[in-house]
């Protein structure tokens, strides 16, 4: 199929190799292109509350290797979509692009310009090394 993504030529419904997604909760892990770390893609899990059972939901941030922070995401089912490529050891994104913040009245607003689509190798670090990475990236519960 040309002109289509993989992840548009994959099945609407995936079921996550962990259905609670415990593993992803707090975890961190590497994003690489020709064995280069690029950045790091954390993730927070909460749990989504509409429906029942009550489905995990999973929040993504990805931070760049000069410490950028893009603009959170969040993924849910049945498609899955980034926790399937993440199971599969891959991620579809893009390269680093530009994140501006405007004031307007007192408040802060953030638009983010991204870079060229991409698809990098994805590898979740151990619990230890993740916590660790956590704290050297300068994560906190409300990047996400």
């Amino acid at each position: 199929m040309s002109g289509t993504s993989e992840r548009e030529q994959k099945g609407s419904v995936y079921v996550p190799r962990d259905p609670k997604l415990r593993d992803y909760d707090h975890g961190v892990g590497t994003l690489r292109i020709n064995g280069e770390i690029k950045g790091y893609l954390a993730c927070v899990v909460g749990e989504m509350g509409l429906f029942k059972p009550r489905e995990p939901w999973p929040w993504f941030v990805v931070v760049w290797a000069d410490g950028t922070k893009e603009m959170e995401f969040e993924d849910y089912g049945p498609g899955w979509w980034t926790v399937r490529e993440l199971d599969a050891g891959w991620f579809e994104h893009y390269e680093q692009g530009v994140r501006k913040e405007r004031r307007l009245f007192g408040r802060k607003f953030f638009s983010q310009t991204h870079g060229r689509p991409c698809k990098y190798d994805f590898a979740w670090l151990s619990v230890e090394d993740a916590s660790q990475k956590w704290q050297e990236l300068g994560l906190v519960d409300t990047d996400f």
